[in-house]
């Protein structure tokens, strides 16, 4: 028998085993007792007579409940709980019991979001945490509240301390905030228990600070940021909305001088340090890369390079079309597919463009050719998709020899519903004139 034989008698063993145990705990759930002696034995052996039609002994079920030395359970033993429990047979039971309950435990979600919210409450805190699919649930009962604009029960949820965000795996609390964020457009800023529920801290910081509408600047998202602001204390708040601000003022072509001056503190998480470092290149900095760089070194591990602390600097530079930055960063990083550095593909992608950007700028048809077969551009951070998309198609209208109207086209499209004036027909033919 080969490994690969073996792996899968294994896997298979331990299905099977669980599917028993399973079998065992939905037996006693229904007859409402446990099975560990005699007489509990000889019970379950009439009840299931009774309801079946089919005998088993009860020496059968002292044998399948580990009450006395047990051995290798019967297809006929299998297949006769299986029909107890609602199964039309074994094979039945393990291909259907978890999408029977699956169902059942969504209706029974559904069931406590129309009635009975303090036992809503009580079913999240109980299993938030307890295992990681439950964030999945978890989002689905915040969307509907949202879309129900139930903000007080929201505010309830956000206010559990199992909401904290220290508590949740980072890739799920991405997930949940991109998931719950897209559903903000809805809230209505005017009412007082939105405004309450915008300022709470567990909101904040697993759907506010996760999530980031650069489609919207000029709308909802904008107005959003400008409240939070000017109503939260805390300082990586504030400067999370003052940085994203300002690229709103910058695309909207306003002074500099209107602009949030940013902060930079010790504490703050590396992607809000990159968005603090990266407002120099709003502000036409003189001594810019000498700010980079002891930024970097304050910054930075020695043997290990973390792309969050350039992740928004490298979104600034490709906006500023600031290719001494550019070429600042791809410094920082082994040439082509070194992908240890970028934990996250749609990072890489990211950088990828960034890398293409300045390729074509330096004339560098080569690696450019290289770059443009080894990226796709379909793997963008979803808050950043359309924006970035922007840039691949005047990166695309300026490679191509052919369809360079087909990517003008788009361009221009996309144009009318995201910044009209900043990414203007000007921008696009000259953005690789220095």
């Amino acid at each position: 028998m080969n490994l690969k034989d073996i792996i899968t008698k294994i896997c298979t063993s331990f299905v099977h085993l669980n599917m028993i145990n399973i079998l065992k705990i939905i037996t006693q759930k229904k007859i409402g007792f446990k099975i560990d002696d005699y007489n509990s034995s000889k019970k379950l052996s009439e009840i299931v007579y009774i309801e079946t039609g089919f005998e088993i002994s009860y020496n059968t079920f002292r044998r399948f409940f580990g009450i006395v030395k047990p051995v290798k359970p019967s297809n006929y033993t299998l297949n006769t709980l299986s029909v107890f429990n609602g199964f039309k047979n074994y094979t039945d039971f393990v291909m259907n019991f978890h999408l029977k309950n699956k169902w059942k435990e969504e209706f029974h979600m559904v069931s406590l979001l129309d009635n009975r919210k303090s036992e809503l409450l009580e079913y999240i805190k109980t299993n938030l945490h307890s295992n990681r699919e439950f964030i999945l649930k978890l989002t689905q009962i915040v969307r509907e509240l949202m879309l129900r604009k139930d903000y007080n029960f929201l505010l309830e949820v956000f206010s559990l301390d199992q909401m904290k965000f220290s508590y949740f795996n980072f890739d799920d609390v991405a997930y949940f905030g991109n998931c719950s964020g897209p559903l903000l457009k809805t809230f209505d800023l005017k009412s007082t228990q939105a405004q309450k529920l915008l300022l709470n801290n567990n909101f904040l910081d697993n759907v506010i600070s996760i999530f980031v509408d650069y489609n919207s600047l000029n709308n909802y998202y904008g107005e959003f940021l400008y409240f939070i602001n000017a109503n939260c204390e805390r300082e990586n708040v504030s400067q999370f909305c003052k940085g994203v601000l300002n690229l709103k003022m910058y695309l909207n072509n306003e002074s500099e001088n209107e602009m949030f001056k940013l902060r930079i503190n010790s504490n703050f998480h590396p992607i809000l340090k990159s968005r603090i470092i990266a407002q120099e290149m709003f502000y036409k900095s003189n001594d810019l890369i000498e700010t980079l760089n002891n930024y970097d070194k304050k910054s930075q591990n020695k043997f290990k390079i973390n792309i969050d602390y350039y992740f928004e600097i490298i979104t600034t530079a490709i906006v500023t079309k600031n290719f001494k930055v550019m070429a600042w960063i791809l410094d920082k990083f082994e040439f082509k597919t070194k992908y240890d550095n970028f934990y996250k593909f749609e990072h890489y992608e990211h950088f990828g463009l960034l890398a293409m950007l300045l390729l074509k700028y330096r004339q560098d048809h080569k690696n450019l050719a290289i770059w443009i077969r080894s990226i796709s551009f379909d793997n963008f951070s979803r808050p950043y998709e359309t924006f970035m998309l922007q840039y691949v198609y005047i990166l695309k209208y300026h490679y191509v020899k052919k369809n360079k109207k087909f990517y003008k086209t788009k361009y221009m499209e996309t144009a009318k519903n995201l910044y009209p004036k900043f990414f203007n027909e000007d921008y696009l033919i000259n953005y690789f004139k220095s």
